[in-house]
């Protein structure tokens, strides 16, 4: 059951505030799937001692804010700038996306743990690194007044992973990670009717100084996060962590039952 918590918050809060319109939208009829790029014909690999999560790269370029004509005034009155803005959804995404990995993967009964960019992977271990290609925060208002689809919001990802030492039949010592795995995801705020035939919107619109958008996952019980790109991101991630687990499963380094399939195009 997913569900909108309201919060106050600190500065940046009217982003928050107008961001939960958006949140409320990605959480109806939002579509996350996950398409394979690239898997490793190697089978019947070694069981990672360890799995590390790196935080996955994102620049400025990447981030789009919300196009909407009322954005400039929205970080007026708050006191930020569109620069400001962007990082700050940057900064979520990646956080969200490595914190939601280690505890997915952890759930699936493997050993992972966050790291930072600039540690090594040892032998014998997984590393899971990839890229944001995408965080778009669309068009606010034209989702709100035409909806169907109109000024999409949407977050893209590739993910990678990559074993060191874990293949038993290699004759010749690895002397570099090898790429095993490699997938897209798309997560969208889906094509659902704009305000006119949307209910709840007016009373999101007055939550006040702040909101935190609040999911309740089917696992690990309510999680807040800052924005809608937040929710995404952790749509995201389930997915990964679904796809993932295929493979692991394939590698027979979890149970079967643990296996969850991935949502596909």
């Amino acid at each position: 059951m997913w569900q909108v918590v309201l919060t106050r918050t600190g500065k940046g809060g009217m982003h928050m505030a107008l961001g939960l319109l958006a949140a409320v939208m990605a959480l109806g009829c939002a579509g996350t799937v996950v398409k394979s790029e690239y898997e490793s014909a190697r089978t019947r690999l070694q069981r990672p001692s360890e799995i590390f999560v790196y935080n996955f790269a994102v620049t400025r370029q990447q981030v789009k804010e919300n196009q909407g004509l009322l954005q400039g005034t929205v970080n007026e009155i708050s006191g930020t700038t569109t620069l400001e803005h962007e990082t700050e959804i940057a900064e979520e995404v990646q956080t969200v996306a490595a914190d939601e990995l280690v505890e997915r993967i952890q759930n699936l009964g493997l050993p992972a743990k966050k790291v930072s960019g600039t540690t090594p992977l040892p032998k014998g271990s997984l590393g899971i690194t990839g890229q944001f290609l995408d965080v778009d925060e669309g068009n606010r208002a034209r989702r709100l007044v035409i909806g169907f689809g109109s000024g999409q919001s949407k977050v893209d990802i590739r993910v990678q992973l990559y074993g060191y030492g874990l293949d038993p039949s290699r004759s010749e010592p690895e002397i570099a990670p090898t790429k095993l795995l490699e997938f897209e995801t798309h997560a969208d705020s889906g094509s659902m009717p704009g305000a006119a035939v949307t209910a709840g919107a007016g009373a999101a619109a007055g939550a006040g100084a702040g909101a935190v958008v609040g999911v309740n996952a089917a696992i690990g019980g309510a999680k807040s996060y800052r924005s809608s790109m937040g929710v995404m991101t952790a749509k995201s991630a389930e997915q990964a962590a679904n796809f993932m687990s295929e493979f692991f499963g394939r590698q027979g380094w979890i149970d079967r039952g643990k296996v969850k399939n991935a949502d596909r195009p």
